[in-house]
């Protein structure tokens, strides 16, 4: 993980002491054999990439910190290979999701649980003034999110037990903590304006389930489940897109089946629309990574300002691990 501050930042009253108030919890599952071996196998990865069974935190399983009775900042980084998480306290208690992947929003946004793919980062603020653990479920996506009209009631009759806390928030009274309110606004976001928009780009990720063997797809050859970016997987010697620099484009993303986190190199971009609705009030910073889903496109607004050249491109990509090691990644150009 890297954390870059900047003025903007070091001015708001924010907690700020790193290690203290100021936590980075990177965040991943993994698979452990019966001698606490880390097992990865990437033959055996599924369509939608290598999950494992247990999580952790930091590289510990179900660590706990020692936090002063106050507020408490959390920088989070999916680091899953291909897991998305949804991310929510035992106690049922409000946090503020403050920043995204690439700074902050324009002011704090009050969730009771947050999804975050991989790839994704952003920073939450949850109040320990009462002098309580705050126990932070990690949950599997695929395992405690139902969709279709009947999701909620599913969810709330048949939903699994949730599972032991992944990471513990224990209060010391001992320490001097950040009681003061949060800022009521912590940056402004410039958008373009409709006019603004030269150009919009398509891309349609597709798993491809033709013939050859499973192996072949994990080892380069691009086998049964051919993972393509319009209808073509990476090549290293082909160049997908040419962008002009300092123009603002609208691409537009979604998938041919499953959930996949769509990732761009050498930029921030702004969510216009996730499967087709308006993005959310904690989705409307700057960005670099955004879920895609087959039930509708995601639009972002982007512009490049750094060149690159032929031989030295950007790329984009599905960030789920196995998925981009299979082919659904492609290369652009920026001049």
């Amino acid at each position: 993980m890297l954390i870059i501050d900047d003025e903007e930042s070091d001015d708001l009253h924010l907690p700020k002491r790193y290690g203290v108030d100021d936590l980075p919890i990177i965040i991943q599952d993994r698979t452990f054999d019966d001698r606490g071996h880390l097992v990865y196998r990437p033959d055996d990865a599924g369509d939608d990439g290598w999950y494992g069974d247990t999580v952790i935190i930091n590289g510990a399983i179900q660590p706990y910190a020692t936090v002063p009775a106050g507020k408490v900042r959390l920088r989070l980084l999916n680091g899953a290979n291909a897991r998305f998480y949804i991310l929510q306290f035992d106690d049922g208690r409000p946090f503020y999701k403050i920043a995204t992947d690439g700074g902050f929003l324009e002011k704090p946004v009050k969730l009771t649980e947050m999804e975050m793919g991989p790839g994704e980062r952003c920073e939450i603020i949850v109040d320990l003034s009462d002098g309580k653990p705050a126990k932070l479920h990690t949950l599997f996506e695929d395992v405690y999110e139902t969709d279709g009209p009947l999701g909620g009631l599913f969810q709330r009759m048949f939903r699994p037990e949730l599972p032991t806390p992944t990471l513990s928030l224990v209060p010391d009274p001992g320490l001097v903590g950040h009681t003061d309110p949060l800022p009521t606004s912590l940056t402004t976001i410039e958008r373009p304006k409709p006019a603004d928009i030269v150009r919009t780009r398509d891309f349609i990720l597709e798993m491809d389930h033709g013939g050859g063997s499973h192996h072949a797809g994990m080892h380069g050859t691009h086998g049964p489940v051919d993972m393509t970016i319009n209808g073509a997987a990476m090549d290293m010697a082909v160049i997908n897109e040419e962008v002009q620099a300092g123009e603002w484009e609208r691409w537009r993303m979604r998938a041919g089946q499953g959930e996949h986190p769509f990732h761009i190199h050498g930029c921030s971009f702004l969510i216009e629309t996730l499967e087709s609705e308006p993005a959310p009030a904690h989705q409307r910073g700057w960005k670099d990574t955004v879920a895609v889903d087959d039930d509708g496109w995601s639009e972002v607004l982007v512009k490049f300002d750094q060149k690159a050249d032929k031989l030295h491109p950007y790329m984009y990509h599905c960030h789920i691990l196995e998925h981009e090691d299979r082919g659904m990644m492609g290369q652009f150009t920026v001049s």
